[in-house]
Parts: structure tokens; C-alpha cells; sequence
């Protein structure tokens, strides 16, 4: 390096370092011609000057991932002189950096784990999750080494975050979470399902959850955005149908005929029924029926004296229930399908609360059992499937979408 390069670099100087480019434009080009060198980034990151750092790394970023002689980059230098302030601006720039190895493999949240920063371990593990998979040549992980060191407040931080994690891309799924904690001896050898050998485990079956999870992940992926967001277009009408049609079933809803008084009144060779109903001391005019050679043009096939509920027979109603709820369940499930998953968590219960109200309209609207019988209402037929879509709700759905969830991420 060039000696007045060195200085400027040492001094954070800036206005001297852009005197230096202007003076020569290839000043900067000089350090691809050694593999290992210290950059001047180096050289900023372990005295501490953090303006002339972030300069540094706008002009030339690649200098971040550069190793010196001693293997190191100007992250690890910055970590080993205890300059905190010009390692989270490193990390803000480009969390990346955290997973760069130096010597023996390790990485920024070894050096960390080792020097037993909390606080640095802490925001190395949020910005980048990922980071705690990474071993040393020797195969330790971040987790081992504070286990070596006895670190214990930093191995409980590490074990925590492991419980605590999130699983989604780029973390880590309970298999490795189990198996990091065992080899840095936070598990007991029998704790950890013995595993098999692989020519064991090739001629197994396929179950069918495997089978599932993997055409699952291949259709998803195999779905661009645009027809992603065309097939969600397409649901969400669906769902709106569907639902549209359990508030207004065919046919209509009852508007009751409780106290109605039947009023024959001669037109010519043709008969009318005009229905009163009674409203205190006033009389409303309600409907007109005609009837015409002793027939009425007019479907009076509701015998229901009910406000409020489908005028439908009640085995029509049961078959049309069954066809437009299997319709909302399967379209909601396809919906969960296109869904990116960082915002399947947070729809899941919005959805399902919109389900349990679908299903209860459908109660409301439903004709009575035409039986009269004690509790007939639960032997309704659409009762079981009620109840069945309740139990689903409440206990098969989470495992259904830890499944799903698990069958994206491949």
C-alpha cells in the first residue's frame, strides 16, 4: 500500500483521500492486484473512523470482503479492536457481511460468540438469521464455541433465539435446531431420534405427506407473479359468490305471514286474494295474488311461517348448503395457496372467523327440519358438517398450515 494511502487511511481523512483519486484514478485499483492486502477499509474499520469506512465502502464495497495477511476482513478487525459503532454501520450497509470467513472459517458472529458481545450477537442474529448455521473449519457452530468458551449467558441468548425463531426461509427448521443443540451438548444423545442410513432411508415409501409437501412446492413454484395475482383475482370473486349466495340463497327468504287475514274479492270470471296483515289499529296492504282458473301465477311452495329463512324445500336447501360450502372451503384453501407466506399468519385467523360467519348464516337462513322432534336441530343434516368444519378450524387447520408452510419452503 501506498505510504501517503496509508496515512490518509489511518487519519480517516477524507478530502485527503479524494486528493489522493484525483492525483491518480487508479489509486483504489491497485489492491485487486494482491489476493490478500490490507484495503484501506481495513485500515478504517480497526481505528475506527466511521465516515471514512461508509466512503470507503460506497466507493469500493468489495473491500468489505477482502482478507488481509492475517485472514481477516475489515468486519473481523473491527469486531477484534472493539469498535462497535463502525461494526453495526458495516452491517447496515450489508448484512451479507456477517456470513464472510476468515481465518479457520470463522465468521463475524464466531468472533462475536468468542469475545462474548451480547449485544452484537443479539443484532447479528436479527439482521441475519442465517448466520447462525454457519461452522468453522472444525465444523463448530456459534453455538459450540460459546459452549467451549463456557459463555453462558451468550450460549443462553444463542438457545433461546433458536426457540424463538420464526420458521421461514433462510432459518432453520426443528431437525437442525436439535441437531446444533445437541452437538454443542445442550441435548442429551438420546433426546435425538437416531438417524438413518441413507440406503435405508432411499427404499422407504414415500408418505403421502411427503408426497404432498412436494407438489405443493412444485406447482408453487411454477406460478409466476402476474398468474399469481390473476389466480387471486379469480378466488376472491369466487369467495364473494359464494358468499353472496349463502346471505341470498335461490328463491329468496321468508317474509313471514303470521296473522294474516284472507280477503276474496270478485273481479269478473277472475278471483283475487288481496293478504292483510294486521299492524296495531292500521291495515297494511302485504301482497296480491291472482288466481286464474283455480290456480295461482305466484309460488307459494314456502310453508315456513319464519322470517328471515329460505323459502327453498328443506332437502333443496341441503344439497345446495353442501355444493356452496364445499365451493367457499375449497376456494379459501387455494387463497391460502397464492398467499405469500409472510402474510399467511396474519390472515389466518381474519379467515377463519370469516368461515365460522359463513356458517352461521347458513344456520340462520336453513328452513326447519320438517320433522318436529326434540333437538331437531342437531339432526339437521348440515349440522355434522358444521360441526366437522368447526373441529377443522380449531384443531386440523394449524397442522395443515405448518404443513403447507413446511412445503414452501423447499
Amino acid at each position: 500500500m501506498d505510504e501517503r494511502m496509508r496515512r490518509v487511511a489511518q487519519a480517516g481523512n477524507i478530502d485527503a483521500l479524494y486528493a489522493l483519486i484525483q492525483e491518480n484514478p487508479f489509486v483504489l485499483e491497485s489492491f485487486y492486484e494482491f489476493p490478500y492486502v490490507d484495503t484501506p477499509l481495513h485500515l478504517a474499520a480497526f481505528e475506527g473512523h466511521i465516515d471514512f469506512a461508509l466512503e470507503m465502502m460506497t466507493l469500493k464495497s468489495s473491500f468489505a470482503r477482502k482478507l488481509n495477511p492475517a485472514g481477516l476482513s475489515p468486519l473481523h478487525l473491527a469486531l477484534l479492536n472493539h469498535q462497535p459503532l463502525v461494526v453495526r454501520e458495516l452491517v447496515r450497509v450489508d448484512k451479507d457481511l456477517i456470513r464472510v470467513k476468515g481465518r479457520g472459517g470463522l465468521t463475524s458472529l464466531h468472533l462475536a460468540t468468542e469475545i462474548g458481545d451480547l449485544d452484537l450477537v443479539a443484532e447479528f442474529l436479527e439482521a441475519c438469521p442465517e448466520c447462525i448455521t454457519d461452522a468453522t473449519i472444525q465444523g463448530e457452530t456459534a453455538i459450540q464455541i460459546a459452549a467451549k468458551n463456557n459463555s453462558f449467558e451468550t450460549l443462553e441468548l444463542l438457545v433461546r433465539w433458536l426457540q424463538k425463531t420464526t420458521h421461514k426461509d433462510g432459518q432453520l427448521n426443528n431437525s437442525q435446531t436439535r441437531h446444533i443443540l445437541h452437538r454443542a451438548g445442550c441435548l442429551k444423545a438420546e433426546g435425538i431420534p437416531p438417524r438413518q442410513a441413507l440406503a435405508e432411508s432411499l427404499r422407504l415409501k414415500i408418505s403421502w405427506t411427503e408426497t404432498f409437501r412436494r407438489s405443493v412446492a412444485c406447482q408453487n413454484n411454477k406460478i409466476s407473479g402476474d398468474m399469481r395475482n390473476a389466480m387471486l383475482v379469480v378466488a376472491v370473486l369466487i369467495l364473494t359468490s359464494t358468499y353472496q349466495a349463502c346471505l341470498n340463497p335461490p328463491g329468496g327468504v321468508s317474509q313471514g305471514n303470521k296473522d294474516c287475514i284472507i280477503y276474496w274479492m270478485s273481479q269478473g270470471n277472475n278471483d283475487s286474494i288481496i293478504h292483510l296483515m294486521s299492524q296495531g289499529n292500521n291495515d297494511s296492504i302485504i301482497h296480491r295474488k291472482r288466481i286464474i282458473r283455480g290456480k295461482s301465477n305466484s309460488n307459494s311452495s314456502s310453508s315456513s311461517d319464519e322470517v328471515g329463512v329460505s323459502v327453498m324445500p328443506y332437502g333443496d336447501f341441503a344439497y345446495f348448503y353442501f355444493i356452496n360450502t364445499a365451493t367457499f372451503l375449497a376456494t379459501t384453501l387455494v387463497v391460502f395457496f397464492l398467499l405469500p407466506d409472510e402474510t399467511i399468519n396474519l390472515l389466518t385467523l381474519p379467515v377463519l372467523l370469516f368461515i365460522l360467519c359463513y356458517l352461521l348464516s347458513m344456520i340462520y337462513l336453513a328452513p326447519p327440519f320438517p320433522i318436529k322432534i326434540p333437538f331437531s336441530p342437531l339432526l339437521q343434516p348440515f349440522s355434522p358438517i358444521i360441526v366437522a368444519a368447526i373441529i377443522f378450524i380449531l384443531v386440523c387447520s394449524p397442522k395443515f398450515l405448518d404443513l403447507y408452510l413446511q412445503s414452501r419452503r423447499r
